[in-house]
């Protein structure tokens, strides 16, 4: 018969301690960035509840970064950015104008 005994603490005597995580979090730059992503995902999507479904998160969730409730997170990013079919690295890219090729940078004819 196998018997678990435990320290009166609950830990393990003469354990490590448990390991922190780090703690990863979003620029104000890149914060701002998501958050203008959610607004217009919510507009293509046509609402808060289908975005919520597609990216897998609560509506009330993304509605408060949105609105800058709340912070956002790396993860978040990374599920606007597939909501919205692009990578991480383009949603966080400068703007740019219009009448300019994202790939190469030339000026369209008008």
């Amino acid at each position: 018969m196998l018997t678990v005994v435990r320290s009166p603490s609950g830990g393990q005597e003469g354990g490590r301690p448990p390991r922190k995580l780090p703690v990863l979090s979003l620029l104000p730059a890149e914060a701002a960035r998501l958050r203008a992503t959610l607004r217009n995902l919510r507009r293509a999507y046509g609402g808060w509840d289908v975005l919520a479904s597609v990216m897998g998160v609560y509506r009330k969730t993304i509605e408060k970064i949105a609105r800058g409730a709340a912070p956002g997170s790396p993860g978040m990013l990374l599920r606007a950015a597939r909501a919205a079919g692009v990578s991480v690295e383009r949603l966080l890219a400068p703007l740019s104008s219009a009448d300019v090729c994202p790939t190469c940078g030339a000026r369209r004819a008008p």
